[in-house]
């Protein structure tokens, strides 16, 4: 994990926002997105446990951003434990795009 944030794109037009960012927003409209990074934090929307081998396991989280206008999936690091309603902040990944951190 870095301490870089994610960069995410927003359409000028009518706010929807992307992570990754496109070319053009799936949203139609022509204009493209502006780029600011993913400094908000987040709510655990979903999580799962994935198992590796019988003795190594990572988590993996969904959350919603801006009140659920995105939502990213990726790695919780930094804890064992995740909640439905925890809050997390994303960090550009070393070897994925994104990392969620708990705020735990």
């Amino acid at each position: 994990m870095t301490d870089e944030r994610p960069m995410v794109g927003t359409c000028p037009t009518c706010g929807v926002r992307t992570f990754p960012i496109l070319s053009l927003p799936p949203c139609g409209h022509d204009a493209p997105p502006s780029v600011a990074p993913l400094d908000a934090p987040g709510v655990v929307y979903s999580w799962t446990r994935v198992w590796s081998s019988p003795d190594s396991s990572r988590l993996m989280v969904m959350a919603d951003f801006f009140d659920g206008g995105l939502r990213i999936t990726g790695p919780l690091v930094g804890t064992e434990t995740v909640a439905i309603g925890d809050r997390v902040n994303a960090f550009v990944g070393t070897d994925t795009p994104v990392v969620l951190s708990s705020d735990r």
